[in-house]
């Protein structure tokens, strides 16, 4: 009879238990997404490098949304991230990751493989965007992607990430036949343009326009001659600002407004009214302030007023004559200015259609 009571007790218990953990399991679950990861890497600094393709750099704004996702990664953790976007030999980049140069490498999932020799070394995280990107480290960091893995869900849940998802949708501002269509943004990276604006003291669509025939808004975007990013500044331009990631968005885009305000201020020295004021600027920032010089000492060589836009538009043309880019007053010779006339005359044309169709 004991032994029979003992069994039925036991069972009883077993029962209770497991009832008791079914019925506050939901409860569990729902309190675990609620709380971040622990703060595993607190004072730390850790090396992340973004793998660069054509994918990537030209298609969609990966770049940016990666940028934010790792600074908020940054944030909770309380830790430094240095990231860098790299276009070079993909094998010297995996060579960084296992020789601890590099602590996490994002790539993607689809498009990029695990060389064979490195394939049992690395672990991935979980799928971070609708790109398919993931970050990798190796196996000994393996604690890199389970805080990040535990994190990303919880993350996810807050309004922060809501945010990010601007970088997923779409801004287009004409409908197939042509047509405008209403809208409030023009990038992902209004926020950022609306926040230094003010020192150029422009419409923030008008940068937004200039950025848009620098770059179509592409972060990865690179040029023969050094220029970066959205707005395709030169790093050595952007430190002369005090800015030393131009691969970040907010810091290229800070950079390249900083130097059009530069460049502003010079020919509102000179006495430029604000119509022609914005023309120059937008030349010199194209062509440089040395070429624009060329053309604005020529028009005066020739009677013309080198400060308004039409006496340039007029000389620039001549600047690829012998017979003009060797006077003594051209100091950096033949200059085929064609590029420069359309740039001002395109983006002009463009902030006119964000004007008719994007609120201010």
């Amino acid at each position: 009879m004991g032994k029979i009571w003992r069994n039925r007790y036991f069972q009883f218990t077993v029962a209770f238990v497991l009832a008791f953990c079914f019925f506050s399991l939901p409860d569990w679950e729902a309190e675990k997404s609620d709380v971040p990861s622990p703060l595993t890497f607190a004072g730390d600094t850790l090396e992340c490098s973004i793998m660069l393709d054509k994918t990537l750099g030209a298609k969609g704004y990966s770049i940016g949304y990666l940028y934010e996702l790792f600074q908020k990664f940054e944030q909770h953790q309380r830790c430094r991230i240095n990231l860098s976007i790299v276009e070079q030999d993909p094998m010297a980049q995996w060579v960084k990751l296992m020789t601890g140069k590099t602590d996490m490498l994002v790539l993607n999932s689809e498009k990029d493989t695990v060389p064979n020799i490195f394939a049992d070394e690395v672990v991935s995280s979980s799928i971070l965007d609708r790109r398919e990107n993931v970050c990798v480290v190796r196996k000994d960091k393996y604690n890199i992607v389970q805080t990040l893995n535990y994190w990303f869900p919880y993350f996810k849940q807050t309004q922060d990430y809501a945010h990010t998802q601007r970088y997923h949708k779409s801004y287009r501002i004409q409908d197939r036949n042509g047509a405008p269509i209403s809208r409030t943004t023009i990038s992902p990276y209004d926020i950022y343009v609306k926040r230094y604006a003010p020192i150029l003291g422009w419409d923030w669509r008008l940068i937004c326009s200039l950025i848009y025939q620098e770059s179509k808004f592409k972060m990865g975007v690179s040029s023969s001659r050094g220029a970066i990013g959205l707005m395709q500044i030169k790093e050595s331009v952007a430190r002369t600002y005090g800015i030393s990631d131009i691969y970040d968005p907010e810091y290229n885009i800070k950079a390249g407004i900083s130097h059009l305000a530069r460049l502003q201020n010079i020919y509102r020295k000179a006495g430029a009214d604000s119509t022609n004021l914005i023309k120059l600027t937008l030349a010199a920032y194209n062509c440089g302030e040395g070429r624009l010089q060329d053309c604005m000492a020529l028009a005066r060589e020739k009677g013309l007023d080198p400060l308004v836009w039409e006496n340039l538009a007029e000389v620039i043309p001549l600047m690829k004559e012998e017979d003009h880019y060797k006077s003594d007053v051209v100091k950096l010779g033949r200059f085929n200015g064609g590029e420069t006339l359309k740039f001002v005359d395109l983006i002009l044309e463009r902030y006119g259609q964000y004007c008719n169709s994007v609120v201010k």
